[in-house]
């Protein structure tokens, strides 16, 4: 079975939501934009609400919740093993779901099959209000039969979901909140799943452990340094008690659930000391869960049973190396996985098809694909790059408030090197103003395909509210400012070099701040003979022939080291960052090195030049 689609009213900071999910999806966005959210929601549908913090007014939306007030989650769910509803009478008959029918083509549900609508699905819903008398929040899941039923607390109105049937479905989830002793241990819920699943406890055995604690070759209470004191206890007893009770000190309460709880994971490597799960490092403690998941979901696929794994920031504690592995083998277990990241390149192991883009505003939760199908053969250089060969950046851009569209890749590389150059090191935590946000953290560029700005920011706009293309001050950077003013969806904002102006002028501009200290080092970094910032700035622009250096990231990873070790470059190269972040936020009043082009400025859009 798998989940086809998930709608959300009034739950926390979504007032409407309505996702669609693939086989396989992973959900990106910025911080705050709803993934956890949509996690939350799906585990308390599936029955994971021990996973998930304990409700209370805030979860409704506005978090002032009135008598009248709900909260619904719906899922939809397909996947049978037919498509014939008698075939199912767990599922559908009286008192249990409606069958209705998945289209594909139009991601919608339907009352009856057609050619297009041919998957029969089910929806599962969950209802909560919250009751003014025991302050407490009270849940109801049902089979979600008329998007118009006034109340599912109107028992009338519903038939309610039996909790057996959620092992059918078989959802599970890798919470980020995962570093606990428990994880591997009878404490743990899920482990006690998993060992119900893979056979059963083992009773003898435990059994016969239980027996020799109750009986200990060895009891404490008769060793020679405990014996006088116990014995004066029980005289103590022998005196007060007609039953004369006996103290013995045992390791547990004796009983099995006590015995049961009291086993803790243990790790031991070759040649070491076994050590209990909480005096190792967050890796174990993280991957515990992991592998526990992945072994209950290879058991589940042997039995016939289906396994749906969400997966919660999977990279958290764990080498980048190994993060797209285990991510591999959780696709290959899964009959569906739904992931959160914010380390592309977890998310882009995933196809742009099943990356959806989750953003919020206003209450308004949407969930776009990168891409709404798989690129045809005519797809252009500009989508092959944004969707294949630079999907990984892309992520990352998308997951910044603003996206920054240059004219290259080099102006992408640049920007990269100027951000590491002013946001990191010892130095930037006492030269960047405690009311800067840094570039880096609002920012992110993409490394746009053969100076494509418009068909990039074309592609892009539809899965961010904050793209912000950057042109040249040149004549072509014009026609490209023309071209996005005219089109049919303009940006807010476009930004522009000063007349004349590509990227290099504005790093040759940084450094000119200190030309007599920076020309000795970029000589000597670049085996060049240079004379002047203008020769290093002719050096930078020729694309062909000897002394080429546009392009040539390794020279502009020497030029971005000098600028680093140079404090007047880098206070030049922080204005311009922070002009940058600035547009982009629509923050420009009164910033520094910002003009605003009234000439140029229409309705629509705010064409600012960077003029420092």
């Amino acid at each position: 079975m798998r989940i086809l689609a998930l709608d959300i009213e009034n739950f926390r900071g979504i007032r409407k939501a309505r996702i669609v999910f693939n086989q396989h999806s992973v959900l990106v966005g910025q911080n705050g934009s709803g993934k956890s959210t949509i996690l939350d929601a799906l585990s308390l549908v599936f029955g994971r609400t021990q996973l998930v913090r304990e409700l209370t007014e805030h979860d409704f939306f506005g978090s002032t919740p009135v008598e009248a007030t709900r909260f619904r989650l719906v899922a939809t769910v397909g996947g049978f093993s037919t498509e014939e509803p008698d075939d199912h009478p767990h599922w559908f008959r009286d008192g249990r779901g409606v069958p209705k029918w998945w289209n594909e083509k139009t991601k919608t549900v339907e009352p009856q099959p057609s050619a297009d609508a041919t998957t029969l699905c089910v929806q599962i819903g969950l209802a909560a209000r919250f009751d003014h008398d025991d302050l407490k929040v009270e849940l109801l899941r049902y089979f979600h039969d008329d998007d118009d039923t006034v109340d599912p607390f109107d028992e009338n109105a519903i038939n309610q979901f039996p909790a057996r049937l959620l092992n059918e479905i078989g959802f599970f989830l890798l919470p980020v909140r995962r570093t606990w002793d428990a994880t591997v241990s009878f404490a743990s819920e899920l482990f006690r799943r998993a060992v119900t699943t893979l056979g059963g406890i083992p009773t003898q055995t435990l059994l016969a452990e239980r027996d020799r604690l109750r009986s200990p070759a060895n009891p404490l209470e008769e060793d020679a340094r405990l014996a006088p004191f116990i014995e004066r206890i029980n005289e103590q007893f022998r005196q007060l008690l007609a039953e004369a009770p006996q103290l013995k000190l045992r390791l547990t309460a004796t009983d099995s659930e006590a015995l049961l709880r009291g086993i803790v994971p243990h790790y031991g490597v070759s040649g070491g000391t076994v050590l209990p799960a909480s005096r190792h490092g967050t890796g174990i403690l993280s991957l515990q869960t992991f592998v526990l998941l992945l072994e209950l979901g290879r058991e589940r696929r042997k039995q016939g049973l289906p396994f749906i794994l969400a997966l919660e920031e999977p990279e958290l504690h764990v080498p980048p190396g190994l993060q797209r592995k285990l991510v591999a083998q959780a696709v290959a277990i899964s009959d569906q996985t739904i992931c959160t990241s914010h380390a592309p390149r977890v998310a882009a192991f995933y196809p742009a098809i099943s990356t959806l883009v989750i953003d919020r505003a206003g209450g308004q939760l949407s969930a776009t694909p990168m891409l709404e199908a798989s690129l045809a053969p005519t797809a252009t250089s500009v989508q092959r790059k944004l969707y294949l060969d630079d999907r990984s950046r892309i992520v990352d851009a998308l997951m910044h408030h603003r996206v920054l569209v240059p004219e290259g890749r080099g102006d992408h590389e640049w920007l990269r090197l100027l951000s590491d150059a002013v946001e990191t090191g010892e130095h930037a935590f006492a030269e960047t103003p405690d009311d800067t946000t840094p570039f880096g953290a609002v920012v992110g560029v993409v490394p746009t395909h053969s100076s494509a700005v418009q068909a990039t920011y074309e592609e892009l706009r539809r899965l961010h509210r904050g793209i912000v293309p950057l042109v040249d001050g040149d004549s072509e950077g014009k026609k490209k400012l023309t071209g996005l003013l005219n089109a049919s969806n303009p940006p807010k904002i476009v930004l522009t070099w000063r007349d004349g102006w590509e990227i290099e002028d504005a790093v040759m501009w940084i450094l000119s701040a200190d030309e007599t200290a920076v020309l000795p080092s970029i000589n000597e970094r670049l085996n060049w003979s240079t004379t002047s910032i203008a020769d290093v700035l002719a050096m930078f622009k020729t694309k062909d022939g000897p002394g080429r250096a546009k392009t040539d990231y390794l020279a502009y990873e020497e030029i971005a080291s000098v600028i680093r070790d140079n404090a007047k470059c880098r206070e030049r190269a922080r204005l311009i960052l922070d002009a940058i972040t600035h547009a982009t936020l629509g923050t420009h009043e009164g910033c520094a090195g910002l003009v605003k082009d009234e000439e140029r400025s229409t309705t629509n859009t705010t064409v600012l030049r960077i003029e420092p």
